[in-house]
């Protein structure tokens, strides 16, 4: 019997007066954070059969036809890219437009580059794809932006919560005086045939010979992180603070899971001061093993997170997006916070990557100043 995996690597990180102050999107229900909150928030999926794209094995192949993928798939953007087999440029101009929805609302000035670090999130572990594509993504993602390179650029190759890791990343160069505005964010899609394939070997696709599989999607977002003053300065109301970060990681088991030990874990210490339960939104993708990991988290949780438990997994809807996952969540979290879930005051938003990285951060949501109108169709400019 393998022995029970252990809690290990644990570090908890404090934002002070950090604040999102912008965020940007792009996903098959959006084609922009606004779109794509709207959809999220009333439940409008896009999943539809892409036989185009890929077909999951029969249960028996040799009586049986091959069924075709359910997928959550863009279709408002040009898709040559991807239909042509070119998933780093895809993923380029994924990233692309997500910024430039977060730019807009950002208010910087037109041609501004200076003191801002750019954090971006990658998939990892994808057959024909890694490290060495970052320079053709870097060189695609500018070029369709038209800026040239910030002074502090960092890209990972993780999984659904290595943008929360960013963030820590992106914090520390704030603090250190290195940047003065961080864009943080990722970019992925499971929609190339090359990418899909393993997964569904491993009967790890939803489909018909194996309904306890996860419907692969695709998205791109990105959250501006700053002081507070910094936002001001421009005209900007921030939409959260930033309160806390956990992180740990568990070993593998043959369950898959560690009976929530390490995700309690990342998520005890940033409860520990709330008066009142957070909003929880999380990257539950369909998968058995993710539900019983986050059942037992919530059970050794207890009292700390009491109900009722206010909970949103936008898997439903975008389908799991990968490296982009934790970004989403953040952009669509500080939103929650000033519409359907006015009545919380803080969002837990926590990611389980497969390389068992537990990440859990906490946002408050921001007062805007009395009499004024928090805009949600765009921008938030100060009263």
């Amino acid at each position: 019997m393998a022995s029970s995996p252990q809690s290990v690597g644990t570090r908890q990180v404090t934002g002070g007066n950090l604040v999102i102050s912008a965020v940007g999107m792009v996903s098959p229900v959006g084609a922009n954070a606004t779109q794509t909150f709207t959809s999220v928030r009333a439940n409008l999926s896009r999943k539809h059969e892409c036989p185009q794209v890929f077909e999951c094995r029969a249960e028996d192949p040799d009586s049986e036809p091959a069924d075709p993928l359910v997928a959550s798939a863009i279709s408002h953007l040009a898709t040559s890219a991807r239909d042509q087999q070119h998933p780093t440029r895809w993923l380029a101009l994924l990233a692309a437009h997500a910024f430039s929805d977060l730019w807009q609302e950002a208010g910087f000035p037109a041609e501004s580059t200076q003191d801002i670090g750019l954090y971006c999130s990658l998939p990892k572990d994808r057959p024909s794809f890694g490290p060495s594509d970052q320079p053709e993504f870097c060189r695609h993602f500018h070029d369709l932006v038209g800026r040239d390179a910030f002074p502090i650029e960092q890209y990972e190759f993780g999984g659904s919560g290595t943008a929360l890791d960013l963030c820590e990343t992106a914090r520390a160069h704030l603090r250190e005086g290195k940047i003065k505005h961080a864009i943080v964010g990722g970019a992925d899609s499971y929609l190339f045939p090359q990418w899909l394939r393993p997964l569904d070997e491993n009967y790890r696709i939803k489909s018909a010979r194996n309904l306890d599989g996860f419907s692969p999607g695709e998205a791109a977002a990105f959250f501006l992180l700053e002081e507070e003053s910094q936002a001001r300065q421009r005209g900007l109301v921030p939409w959260a603070t930033l309160a806390g970060a956990m992180k740990t990681k568990c070993a593998a088991s043959i369950a898959g899971h560690d009976a929530g030990e390490a995700l309690a874990t990342a998520i005890k210490p940033l409860l520990r001061d709330q008066a009142s339960p957070p909003l929880v939104l999380c990257d539950l993708n369909g998968e058995r093993n993710r539900f019983k990991e986050w059942g037992y988290a919530l059970s050794r949780l207890g009292t700390r997170l009491p109900p009722p438990v206010a909970l949103e997994h936008p898997a439903m809807v975008l389908g799991d997006v990968g490296a982009a996952t934790g970004s989403v969540l953040i952009a669509l979290a500080v939103r929650f916070l000033h519409t359907k879930h006015r009545e919380r005051d803080h969002a837990l938003v926590w990611c389980a990557s497969e390389n068992g990285d537990r990440n859990a951060l906490l946002l408050r949501r921001h007062t805007p100043p009395s009499g004024s109108s928090f805009d949600l169709s765009g921008g938030n400019p100060c009263p």
